[in-house]
Parts: C-alpha cells; structure tokens; sequence
C-alpha cells in the first residue's frame, strides 16, 4: 500500500523530468502554485501545458492523491480486469456530469482498502450531502443547464489595450509607479513641454494626469485631462474600468448560470454560498445584466449614452436624407419663382447703384436660410440632439450661398469627432460606475463558481444515484456480501427495466441459515445471467469501496481489502499465460480480506485439469475466514469430486419453456443446487418444433440427459 507523503518538488512525481517542470512553473508561475494544481486534481489546466497531454495530467493527480492518501488505486483493485470494470462504472458515472470540471475530478475517486475505512466514510458523507437534493433537482431540466453553463472562468485577454485614453507625466518617479501598475493595458507617456503634452493629449478622448505640472496653463478648448492625485493607490476600476469589466463580460453566462443556482439552491432549503447575502446577488445581477459581451455598458442601460451612439450611427443617413430633400424643395422654389421690382429697385438699376446679381442674391439667400434652418431643424429632432449641438450645428453649413446645398466637411468632421467625445466620456463614466460596483465581487464572486464546480462534483454522483434507484450499503464486520434486488448497471444503462436479483454470500442477513458459505460456485444456464450478476457484485464492491451508493435495494458489505475479477478467458491458453494466470492466484497464501470474482476459469486448459486447478483455488481462498470468492462454472461437479473443503454450489436454473418455447429463466440463484443445463432444454425444444426422422433424432439425444 503507498505511504502518506509530503512532496517537495515537482520532480519527486513520475514523469517529470526539468523540461516538463519548467514549463509547468512557467505555466502556474511557481513551483508551489503548479504543486497546487496537481494536488487539486485540475486536469483541465495542467492539460494547458505544453507536452502535458490529459491523460499525463490525470496520472499526476492520481500519483499525488495517492501520496496524501496513502492509497492508490492499485491497492484495491488487484487485476487489469477489475480495473476495467471500475473504469466502465467511472465513464457511466461521468455522463451525468454536467462540467468539464466534474468529469475530470471524477477520474480521482477511486475504490479503498476496508483498511482505510476512515477514507470510504469520508467519501459516503461527501455523497450523502447531496443524495436528497438530488431527489428534488436531478429532472429539473432548467436547474441541469444552468448548471452545464458552468466552466473554469476565462481570464483576461493577454491582448486587451485601451487605445483611446492615455496617461501623460513628466515627473519620472510617477511614471515608474505607473507603468508598473497599467502600461499593459493602455499608453504611458512622458512629456517634457506644455506643446508635447498639447500634441499629445489631442490625440485622446480621455487624458489621465497624476501631476499638475500642466494644469496651471491655459487649455485649449476640449482639452479636459483628469487628475488623481497617488497613482499607487488609484483604484483600477476607476483608470481602467474596461479591465475589471472584462472579466465579468467574458465570464458573464457562467456568473449569471452560478448566481441563478445559488438562488435555486437557497428556494430548495439548501444552504449554500453564505459569503453572499440574498441582496448582495441580487446588486451582482443587476449589474451584470448591464454588461455586455464586449464589456461595454448594453444599450438601455442609460439614455444618455443610447442616444449619443444612435445620434453618430444615424448622423450621415439622416444628413444626407434631409440635404436631399431641401435641394429638392429649393428646386421647386426657384423654378416657380418671378422676380418683381419695386421702382426704388428700377432707379437704382438705371442709375446704376445697384446690380442685377444683387438683387438676385437677396432673394436666393431667403430660400437658401430657410432650408439650412429646415436641415438643422431636421438634425435637431431626429438625432435628439441637446442645446450646445443645436449651436454646433450652424458651423455645417457656409453663410455663402450654394446650390445645391452642401455641407462643409471639415466641420461635419469636427463635429462628429465632438459627438464621440462626448459619447466616449458618457461611456467612461458608466464603465467606471458598473467596474466600481463588481470590482467588489470580484473575488467572491470566483470562490462562488469554484464552490458550484465542487457542488457539480457531488452532485453528478447524486443524479446518478438517483437514475439508477441507489442505496448507501450497510456495512458488517464480518466476510459477506449480500443483496436484496440488485441491478446490473451495465444492464440496466442499456435496457431500461431488468430483472432485479437478490443473493448473497459470506455470513449477512440475507444468507439462508446455514448456508453462510464464503467460497461458492455458481452454475447454471447459458445466457441465464450469471457472468451479469458477477458484475453486480464487482459493481457493489467497488461502489462501495468508493463510498458511492450501490445498485441494490438493501446491500450489506463486509470489509474486503483486496479486489480480484478474472472474466471469461477467450480460449484455451497457451502455457506462458496459464502460468501468468496461475501465478496471480498466489497472493491468496497472504492472509487478507480478499474477494474473488471468477467467470469460466476452466477455460483456460483442458476441463479435467481445469477442476483440479479450481478445486485447489477454492480450497486456499476457503481457509482465509476474511476472503469470499464466488466462481461460475459449468463443471461444478466436478470440481467438488476434487476438493474436500465445504463449498456451495448455487444454480441459476431454466424452469422449462413457454409457449413460444422459449427459455424460462429464475435469475435470482437457487441456493445449494446445481442449475439444470441448458442444452438438455434447447434438445427438447428442437424436438417439440420437429416431426419425423428429425424428431427421432432429437428423442434419442434427450434421452441422454436422462440417463
């Protein structure tokens, strides 16, 4: 059995030589914090390592569990094919895991010695926490998804720059302190003169100053840096909303899924996440909603900010629409107009005080002011546009008349870039308030998805439970293992409804008196069940030993330390894997609690030697009052002209045929009998389905049975 060890280097674990060690420090940025993540079973990030493929990331965990354990894997399970039947039990287990998180811890859990009975109970009040939930929530469909929207939480992007806001010094021991802190993600520049940090500062909608060098002066107008005064202790929220904001934006259906199981949890009566009041999830909720994907503040969130960004989506369309229709009216209007002059107007004309262009100007600039008020009045109502944008909008158009009518571009440029200005600041602003708010969750918020992820864990066994109809076993101090209506689940996984079996062995309760035999052999019909309820009890007794309930509807486990399943060999071996097999009954001359399931083993040479062998094996397990076995076999009788040691033979018999002359099975075993074979039944159905000749034939083999 492996020893409780204390690691102190990542060499000290199989497989890792200094390239694997060094990338996984480079990876968790220490040795202890990638320690951590093997300890911690979190296969998902060591599978994030370079030349760390997931199966070497779960053999680590497994190695180091083992180590805190003292307990590995191998203790408990003593053959490849009872190892392959725990792994099947695990991959049925782990489809009603609902996280990539829970399918990997599940590849932890593994059976224990009934000497490290202190580890099974551990693992059964870990499972029974959440066997009642379970009752309640495992059909709740909506409860379920939630739950697979639940990951490991993204960190953020190791790209993220905020590229339109700057932070600008010329005090050097400022600019050290702020490079430290938030040069990844935004620009830090040093400026030297008042027309640098001008030339500069223009090229941002947002400047962040932390020394008033430049203040004193007189900014030109739009020019509005921000002032902090310790850059040290500047929250992040508020320099760089958009970093904390990211975070919850990239994790956000996860959140929300973890923030709405919680809820169902609480409504359930099941305490869970205290560290987080009804209110506090609510505050959390609300603001989260208000975040979009990409981290910006959704639109509804505030009119304000929904009415700038539709005003700069909409400007050129609703322009360029309204330019369109006052050409088109001021068309009209010249084309139906007369000029008429007064005599005043004729004199000048004479005398030569006033030229034609004149008077044709005047009236054009009517027209022409009419629809530049019209346009502007358009712009004003359609795009929302507050007081100082009306003013800004008579910097569109010339006082020089032209026709058509056109805007000045410059302006149009100008005055678009001050919409997105004043759109960026009302973002930041915004950004600011929700980053200042979920900056306080941040961290609770990451123990509430890591406690959901574990809860998942727990939970996925209990579903499991719960589809299958599992009990906790009752544990007994002495050798046996017995059950009332197990199911195989293997069966049971792939037809639905089966027949249940009940059976036991060793002393329990559900052992007939005075048949408390240990070593039994079980004959009994081809195809009548008997290799499905070898499994039943593999299944028992591994469930068990991992603290999992069991597919019976009462099940008494006595201690087994050690664990031996030998299937159906394929045919008969060739001497070095007969001495193979032989040599693996051997540790039964070591006296511990061992169980041994066995299915067919006379196949593996000749069936008179085949008894002798099996006689032999029974004889030693039988002398062990801590070890049960339990042997199928077709030469049962055989086997007890060679042995004088009080073995039980049980029988899965066939009753006879049906109507359709088909097998009629007792799968529950008939104590203390040899089964009834089944070729003596399938001779007698060939000769009630025949006539003649044929018929004559199958009388005469039937009368062999009978002999």
């Amino acid at each position: 059995m492996a020893s409780s060890q204390q690691l102190s280097g990542l060499r000290e674990l199989n497989g890792i030589g200094e390239r694997v060690a060094c990338r996984l420090v480079e990876h968790f940025g220490s040795e202890d914090a990638a320690l951590q993540a093997i300890l911690e079973g979190d296969i998902a990030s060591l599978s994030e390592v370079n030349g760390v493929s997931h199966t070497f990331a779960l053999s680590l965990a497994r190695d180091v569990r083992a180590r805190a354990a003292g307990c590995a894997i191998s203790d408990f399970l003593k053959t490849k094919e009872a190892l392959d039947l725990y792994s099947r039990l695990l991959e049925l287990i782990k489809t009603f895991a609902h996280t990539p998180h829970s399918r990997d811890k599940l590849d932890l859990f593994y059976p224990f010695p009934a000497s490290r009975m202190d580890l099974i109970q551990e693992r059964r009040a870990f499972v029974e926490e959440y066997l009642e939930l379970a009752d309640v929530l495992s059909a709740d469909t909506v409860f379920l998804n939630l739950l697979s929207s639940v990951k490991k939480l993204r960190p953020i992007p190791g790209n993220l720059r905020v590229r339109n806001r700057t932070i600008l010094s010329g005090d050097r021991k400022i600019l050290d302190t702020v490079r430290e802190r938030f040069q990844a993600f935004l620009p830090v520049q040093a400026v030297e003169s008042f027309s640098e940090f001008v030339d500069l500062a223009r090229g941002y909608s947002s400047v962040i100053l932390f020394d008033d060098t430049y203040l004193s002066f007189d900014l030109p107008e739009g020019l509005e840096p921000e002032f902090f005064q310790d850059p040290s202790k500047a929250e992040f929220w508020q320099i760089l909303p958009e970093v904390e904001l990211a975070f919850f934006a990239r994790n956000l259906d996860c959140i929300l899924a973890c923030l709405n199981i919680t809820s169902t949890l609480r409504a359930a009566g099941f305490d869970f996440f205290e560290e987080l009041l009804e209110e506090e999830l609510e505050t959390l909720k609300t603001a989260l909603l208000k975040v979009g994907e990409d981290g910006k503040p959704v639109e509804g969130f505030d009119p304000e900010l929904d009415r700038l960004e539709a005003a700069l989506k909409n400007l050129d369309t609703v322009l360029t629409s309204a330019l369109n229709e006052a050409n088109q009216r001021m068309n009209r209007t010249l084309e139906a107009s007369s000029l008429t002059l007064s005599g005043q107007e004729l004199i000048k004309l004479v005398s030569g005080g006033m030229e034609i262009k004149d008077l044709l100007a005047k009236e054009l600039h009517r027209v022409y002011t009419g629809e530049i008020e019209a346009i502007k009045e358009e712009l004003a109502e359609k795009l929302k546009f507050q007081k100082l944008e009306k003013l800004m909008l008579d910097s569109l158009f010339s006082d020089e008349i032209s026709y058509p009518l056109r805007v000045e571009q410059a302006q149009l440029q100008f005055f678009r870039q001050k919409l997105s200005m004043s759109l960026e600041k009302a973002r930041l602003t915004r950004k600011r308030e929700l980053a200042k708010v979920l900056s306080t969750f941040r961290q609770p918020v990451e123990r509430l998805v890591r406690e959901v992820l574990d809860f998942d864990l727990g939970f996925s066994i209990a579903c499991f439970a719960a589809q299958f109809r599992l009990k906790m076993p009752e544990t007994i101090p002495e050798a046996g293992i017995g059950f009332e209506e197990g199911e195989n689940l293997f069966l049971k996984a792939r037809y639905g409804e089966i027949d249940p079996v009940s059976y036991s062995v060793g002393k329990t309760r559900f052992s007939p008196e005075g048949l408390e035999n240990r070593v039994v052999l079980l004959s009994g019909v081809n195809s009548g069940g008997k290799t499905s309820l070898l499994e039943l009890l593999a299944q028992c007794v591994i469930l068990g030993h991992m603290g999992f309930p069991v597919p019976a509807k009462e099940l008494e486990l006595g201690p087994v330390e050690e664990f031996y399943y030998f299937g159906k060999s394929k045919g008969t071996l060739d001497a070095g894997a007969f001495e193979t097999t032989l040599k693996q009954f051997s540790v039964l001359s070591e006296a511990s609690g061992k169980l041994v399931l066995a299915d067919e083993l006379e196949s593996i040479t000749e069936p008179g030697a085949s008894a002798r062998i099996i006689a032999g094996i029974l004889e030693y397990l039988a002398r062990s009052e801590e070890s049960l076995g339990v042997f199928v076999s077709h030469l049962s009788e055989l086997i007890l002209e060679n042995t004088g040691t009080d073995i039980r033979v049980d029988g899965i018999e066939a009753k006879g045929l049906d109507s359709s002359l088909e097998l009629i099975v007792n799968r529950n075993p008939v104590y203390n009998r040899v089964a009834r074979s089944t070729p003596e039944l399938i001779v007698e159905r060939l000769l009630r389905k025949t006539t003649g000749k044929e018929q004559e034939f199958y009388a005469h083999l039937k009368s062999k049975f009978q002999k």
